[in-house]
């Protein structure tokens, strides 16, 4: 067990870009801004997964949760905006979308301050290449970070269904996520 661990960490750690986040076309301003996680797919899915799962948080607990992604990202794309260096962000975009995917089909407890911990390094991976992508294109930024918390309030919406369909949705949302989240971290 413990070496198939270390090979899975040696090959995470000498593997190349895992492309989980290419550019998408993204020109400038607010639309292009906003547009962007709307057509990304990694973007979508961990949006939508990090509402769905915030939103079945214990009552007054989820809430911080996509406040925390949109402020990490938004912190993590200025750094990127402003000094442009090249980092692991690719690969821990790839395996953001693993583990919300991991995190929707489990339904374990974690500690407060590890999820938050957690989502803000996932959100600043994100930030990251998306500060990147833009350059300084700063009002493309701001679309982006609202298309980002509507994507957010999107799967808070639907994590608080109370039907069975809700349920089912949330778990296949969460293999599919496993599935395509293994694909980047793959190629």
């Amino acid at each position: 067990m413990k070496k198939n661990i270390l090979v899975g960490i040696a090959g995470l750690v000498a593997s190349t870009s895992a492309l989980a986040h290419p550019g998408h076309g993204l020109a400038s301003g607010f639309a292009a801004g906003f547009l962007h996680p709307l057509i990304g797919w990694d973007h979508l899915l961990v949006m939508l997964s990090l509402g769905v799962w915030a939103a079945r948080r214990p009552k007054g607990q989820g809430w911080q949760l996509p406040v925390m992604f949109v402020v990490a990202m938004a912190v993590a794309a200025f750094t990127a905006m402003t000094w442009l260096s090249a980092s692991m962000a690719e690969v821990l975009v790839a395996a953001s979308v693993l583990l919300m995917g991991g995190l929707l089909l489990a339904d374990v407890a974690i500690s407060r301050g590890i999820q938050l911990a957690g989502v803000a390094v996932i959100a600043a991976a994100h930030g990251y290449l998306h500060g990147i992508e833009l350059g300084s294109h700063w009002v493309a930024l701001a679309g982006m970070l609202l298309a980002t918390a509507l994507l957010h309030a999107l799967g808070w919406w639907l994590g608080r269904q109370p039907q069975s369909w809700a349920r089912s949705a949330s778990r296949l949302l969460g293999g599919l996520m496993l599935v395509f989240g293994a694909s980047l971290l793959w190629v």
